[in-house]
């Protein structure tokens, strides 16, 4: 596979500059596009081999395999506008976390255009992706899957085909929609503990040892809360994104969801505070701020 696929990664962010690595290990990589040239070029400074293109397009003509990790739907959509003219033949990627409504609609205007689009989220933080924990829940065409599941399997621990366009999303927005209450919850918990006076080796005890839910995002989050650190694994306000477009396919499918936009509106207060570019274990901070005393 090595000598016969030639991918290029479009977004070298958090977590795509981290694929990037793992894909340039693998022996996949061939070529990289950041829309702010300096990270590509600081990849290729790392991995001289690693060619970095000045457009989606002039990648797209140079590999069979690209994809893509971006930040919402607006980044996803420009990008994928820009390749439609050059992606016969090709295969698309896209392992951001944007509305499964606007990646279906996109996937049709590929394969329009002659190439294939699946959605390819994520589930895991950087440092899963580093060490090659990640799951990746896949959505499109189940005939192409195969292609693509080795390419997949050199940046994740587990890669699952989940069905038609859209479906790989909507898995990953149920799993989020978990977990952004589930952060919420600890953030309460542990600003109330520790306003009662619980000293933070028991408020560890408490949520890493003895309550029921204790979990891997316990094990991540409870000492970022009681240090303030907040280092990003997961940014605050891809948590914000991911909860409004839960919202909004709610209203499309006639689902309530009542806690998700409570939430949602939790997370948008704390962006709003200047927490959003802080990792997602920063919402504490706006319990901290809005308490008494």
């Amino acid at each position: 596979m090595a000598t016969m696929t030639r991918v290029g990664v479009i977004g070298l962010g958090l977590m795509g500059s981290r694929i990037a690595e793992n894909l340039y290990r693998a022996g996949l990589l061939t070529g990289v596009y950041n829309r702010s040239r300096a990270k590509a070029e600081d990849f290729h400074a790392k991995h001289p081999d690693v060619k970095v293109h000045s457009s989606p397009a002039e990648l797209a003509a140079d590999v069979n395999y690209i994809i893509t990790v971006l930040s919402d739907d607006a980044a996803v959509s420009s990008v994928i506008e820009a390749l439609l003219p050059h992606i016969k033949g090709k295969v698309i990627i896209e392992m951001s976390t944007i509305s499964p409504t606007t990646s279906v609609s996109l996937a049709a205007k590929v394969s329009e255009a002659g190439g294939v689009m699946f959605d390819a989220p994520i589930m895991g933080t950087s440092v899963d992706v580093e060490q090659k924990r990640i799951t990746v829940l896949v959505g499109g065409p189940r005939e192409r899957y195969p292609e693509i599941e080795p390419i997949l399997s050199a940046t994740a621990g587990r890669v699952l085909y989940v069905g038609p366009n859209g479906f790989g999303l909507y898995m990953k927005l149920a799993g989020n929609m978990m977990l952004a209450a589930f952060i919420n919850g600890l953030a309460e918990a542990i600003n109330f503990a520790q306003r009662a006076g619980l000293s933070p080796e028991q408020i560890t005890d408490l949520f890493l040892n003895i309550s029921g839910t204790r979990s891997p995002s316990s094990s991540l989050k409870v000492p970022k809360m009681l240090s303030s650190d907040y280092s990003v694994q997961f940014a605050l306000k891809h948590m914000r994104k991911d909860a409004e477009i839960m919202v909004r396919e709610a209203q499309r499918l006639k689902v309530p969801l009542p806690l998700t936009s409570l939430v949602s509106s939790l997370y948008r207060m704390a962006e709003g505070l200047g927490l959003g570019d802080l990792d997602v274990s920063a919402l504490i901070e706006l319990y901290r701020k809005v308490s008494q005393g």
